[in-house]
């Protein structure tokens, strides 16, 4: 299936996902402390019996158990090896319990690894480490991809960006497993997420795990608010809490669940489901009253209004499409010796001084350059990283070099601004198709913000 025919048949309509597949096998006899990708291949019958029951429950999408079926997470079973096997028995197994009855999602989520500067794990290592999975999941001919429970957003956008190298046109949807304040545990706000994302062009996003649907109230309308792609609810059934046979199970009924969802739907939502503590039943509900489920509220921001943002992990800037910035004076280590040198270092003292003087005089930008420098892309990087920590303006790069604005949007955890220099028209159009590839935005030379 193709992006523009999946974006066609979720049109106009409330799409049903299934339920909690782990604490659902578990309750099947699957053992704790198993590498669950290879007992399903091992015990076919149990996963194909779950999902035959979602799928009469009312499942338009059923989630194939690659889950953590990258080579990062199968090395901790010592079956990096088998990953092509494992992930490809997964898909067939799915599309044997599916039958052509419901679209068949590949399933990603995070490695575990931590990423630069945190841990040692480059970005570019990540995202082949995602290409090699998703490569496999395309071949077998799952429907689309799911990159789910994430709580980095830049480990989302690096399945995002390893699916367009691999398996261009497979649509792609994406949820993030955000707390009732809206963030997840990495920080990752939830606007910041959804205007990244869809300005990479994944095909529906939101959220899933981390609380039930009546805790999540604040965060699906918060991104119902700038979304343009459909909405995606896929919460728990409620809170955990133990047994007495020291068993997690989760506090909210079947119907309590529906109605709540069904909250989710007026707010905005249109792609639904269950994570962790539901099962059939209560897919079933949402299947049974879909009809009556009403969207009162908008499902998706207008896509043609005049309205355009940066942002960080974090925060979002808000500005009008051909607004005029107040712009200080660039940031620029082609021409500032002493910043070159700290960089050299390691060190950006000088930089983050001027970015604070910048916030101080109430600019709407930072101006980076690095323009004609041999490692132009790296200290521009680098020099986003450190200052954004200190400093909560949006960022705009000068430069006319067209590898230098990929290389740049490849890297950066959010959506920032190109300011090009150079009218050369091939660099032009490189430059312009990096730009829409990563739903960055223009800053013309007469310092005007642009979308594209």
């Amino acid at each position: 299936m193709t992006k523009q025919e999946f974006k066609e048949w979720m049109k106009d309509k409330i799409v049903i996902l299934d339920g909690a597949t782990g604490s659902n096998l578990q309750k099947r006899g699957m053992p704790t402390g198993v590498c669950p990708e290879l007992w399903i291949t091992e015990h076919p019958d149990v996963l194909i019996g779950l999902q035959k029951e979602y799928i009469e429950a009312g499942s338009d999408i059923v989630y194939a158990p690659t889950f953590s079926g990258n080579r990062i997470k199968l090395k901790e079973y010592g079956l990096e090896d088998r990953l092509d096997e494992i992930n490809t028995e997964l898909v067939r197994i799915c599309k044997e319990a599916a039958e052509g009855k419901a679209l068949i999602a590949g399933d990603i989520t995070m490695t575990g690894a931590q990423l630069e500067p945190v841990g040692d794990l480059k970005f570019t290592e990540l995202v082949k480490v995602y290409e090699e999975q998703i490569a496999i999941l395309a071949r077998e001919g799952v429907d689309l991809l799911v990159i789910e429970t994430m709580m980095s957003l830049q480990e989302t956008r690096a399945a995002v960006i390893a699916a367009g190298h691999v398996a261009p046109d497979l649509p792609i949807i994406a949820t993030l497993s955000f707390k009732e304040t809206g963030k997840t545990l990495y920080g990752v706000s939830a606007p910041s997420a959804v205007l990244t994302l869809q300005g990479m062009g994944v095909s529906a996003v939101g959220l899933n795990c981390s609380a039930g649907p009546d805790h999540l109230t604040d965060v699906v309308r918060a991104i119902c608010e700038v979304s343009t792609v459909p909405v995606i609810a896929k919460p728990n059934a409620g809170l955990p809490t133990l047994d007495e046979n020291g068993q997690t199970v989760y506090d909210m009924k079947p119907e309590e669940f529906q109605k709540h969802v069904a909250h989710l739907v007026e707010l905005g939502a249109s792609v639904i489901g269950g994570c962790c503590g539901t099962a059939p039943e209560y897919i079933k509900l949402l299947h049974e009253n879909r009809d009556s489920m009403k969207r009162t509220a908008p499902e998706q921001a207008d896509a043609n209004t005049d309205q355009l943002y940066l942002c960080n992990e974090r925060t979002v800037f808000s500005f009008t499409d051909g607004q005029e910035l107040e712009l200080g004076d660039a940031i620029d280590f082609a021409e500032n010796e002493e910043l070159m040198e700290e960089y050299e270092d390691e060190e950006f003292d000088t930089a983050i001084d001027l970015a604070m003087d910048l916030a101080d005089d109430e600019m709407d930008a930072i101006v980076l350059t690095a323009d004609g420098l041999e490692k132009e892309a790296e200290i521009v990087t680098a020099a986003i990283r450190e200052i954004s920590q200190m400093v909560q303006l949006p960022f705009i790069v000068s430069t006319k070099d067209a590898e230098t604005v990929k290389a740049v949007l490849e890297q950066y955890s959010g959506i920032l601004a190109i300011r090009l220099l150079t009218e050369e028209e091939t660099v032009k159009n490189t430059v312009l198709s990096y730009v829409k590839q990563y739903g960055a935005k223009l800053v013309t030379i007469d310092k005007k913000i642009i979308s594209c």
